[in-house]
């Protein structure tokens, strides 16, 4: 049975919340050397019986999970816990789970509010980028398990799976969709279905697992329907590139094959990206000469980064050493660059700011010791600068948003990639 990775997890997190559905099938199969579906029962296992098992370690060097979306180091601000204490009331706590951009004003997070070991649900919402929030319970049964995503300035889809108590743990129930098309205000039972392609300038969330297991979803904003493509994604360990602005087409980032020990685990082979640009109908597929790695699972390929569709970077390391390929056509050809920096095994991370400056960032917490740079010279070279966010940005309507997740609920927002505000959950 593959082990479960629950380092970097908060001692608080530990006493009074179980981690939502999202985190654990992906800290799961974060083990490369286990098997998918083994991974993905397991998780469900751990669900259901409540418990979790982790790790006591230091705050600054605990390594977190990399978890969805992606995590920010640890330059983020972090709040005093004993405020947030002091102002819920005895036997109450509340915690929040990532940051979704809706825009650059709507933002919504999910939260558990517990009481006595029982925890509701629901979703705090802000128009104003968090100047006031509003908090709008979602219609789920107490103790659900909720992943949220936000697929538009309004559009949100949440995936529900509700347990019941059953002694000291929990008795999985029925899984189903909910979502949201007024920003987050009112929410209803969604059905999911099947198409040949996504509409056009679809905004596609990042899910665990990824779309060669589980294919690309958006919410479709005139009917809050969840519109899932037909077709799973053909790379192997693969993961959905959200670096890509939406109107820029789908980006999958992969491998082509796997080699299986005598154990039965798998290790990846062959990186490559696919591309479609009719919602998902057909795709382009590119392999690279030489296997880049951005992740130390190994899941997702290169760091894929554009901030117009047409020129883009993939960037991973090959043993210890960055490399950097560049697209001039969409991502149907490749170059490699004569950019390069010593790396190690640190996990990256590439964006592009919006006048085209790339940012990459090695190392994505503390205990990695990260490092940063930029190349305004599309990728020939690089030049170190100081850490900060933007390198796992995310582009939405009006800038980029980049998670804090899961070293804080927090996100920052930009207009345009270079200067960035930071922004907290209500109290």
């Amino acid at each position: 049975m593959p082990e479960l990775d629950f380092s970097g997890l908060d001692s608080a997190a530990q006493a009074a919340f179980k981690p939502h559905f999202a985190d654990v099938v992906h800290r799961a199969r974060r083990r490369r050397r286990t098997r998918i579906g083994a991974a993905v029962v397991t998780a469900v296992a751990v669900l259901a019986s409540g418990g979790v098992a982790v790790a006591q370690l230091p705050a600054r060097h605990a390594l977190p999970p990399a978890d969805d979306p992606k995590p920010t180091p640890e330059f983020l601000p972090v709040p005093d816990p004993s405020a947030s204490a002091r102002a819920q009331a005895p036997g109450r706590q509340i915690k929040y789970g990532p940051m979704q951009a809706g825009d650059l004003d709507r933002l919504y997070v999910r939260y558990n509010d517990c009481q006595d070991g029982d925890c509701a649900l629901g979703v705090a919402v802000s128009a104003d980028r968090g100047h006031t929030w509003q908090r709008v319970p979602l219609p789920v049964p107490v103790n659900s398990l909720v992943v949220l995503h936000a697929t538009g300035p309004r559009s949100l889809v949440a995936q529900a799976h509700t347990q019941t108590r059953l002694g000291d743990g929990f008795q999985p129930g029925e899984s189903f969709w909910l979502t949201s098309v007024d920003g987050g205000l009112t929410w209803r039972r969604a059905e999911l279905r099947q198409v040949p392609a996504l509409p056009a300038n679809a905004r596609v969330p990042d899910r665990m697992p990824g779309p060669d297991l589980d294919a690309l979803i958006t919410v479709d904003p005139s009917t809050g329907d969840v519109l899932q493509l037909a077709r799973r994604s053909t790379l192997r360990f693969a993961r959905f590139v959200d670096s890509i602005p939406a109107d820029a087409g789908l980006w999958v980032s992969g491998y082509t094959g796997a080699t299986y020990g005598s154990d039965g685990g798998a290790l990846p082979t062959g990186s490559a990206v696919e591309v479609s640009r009719d919602g998902g109908r057909s795709w382009q597929r590119y392999a690279f000469p030489e296997q880049l790695v951005s992740n130390d699972d190994d899941f997702g390929g290169p760091a894929i980064a554009s901030h117009n569709g047409q020129t883009g970077y993939a960037v991973g390391r090959v043993g210890g050493t960055l490399r950097i390929y560049r697209s001039v056509d969409g991502g149907r050809s490749w170059q490699r660059t004569a950019a390069t920096a010593q790396v190690g095994e640190r996990r990256i991370a590439a964006a592009v700011r919006s006048d085209g400056t790339l940012v990459v960032q090695a190392g994505l917490d503390a205990n990695e010791n990260p490092v940063m740079f930029t190349s305004t010279d599309r990728g020939n070279s690089l030049q170190p600068t100081t850490i900060g966010p933007g390198a796992s940005a995310v582009p939405v309507p009006g800038g980029y948003a980049q998670s804090g997740w899961p070293q804080s609920s927090a996100s920052w927002l930009s207009a345009d990639g270079n200067d960035w505000s930071h922004v907290t959950p209500p109290d």
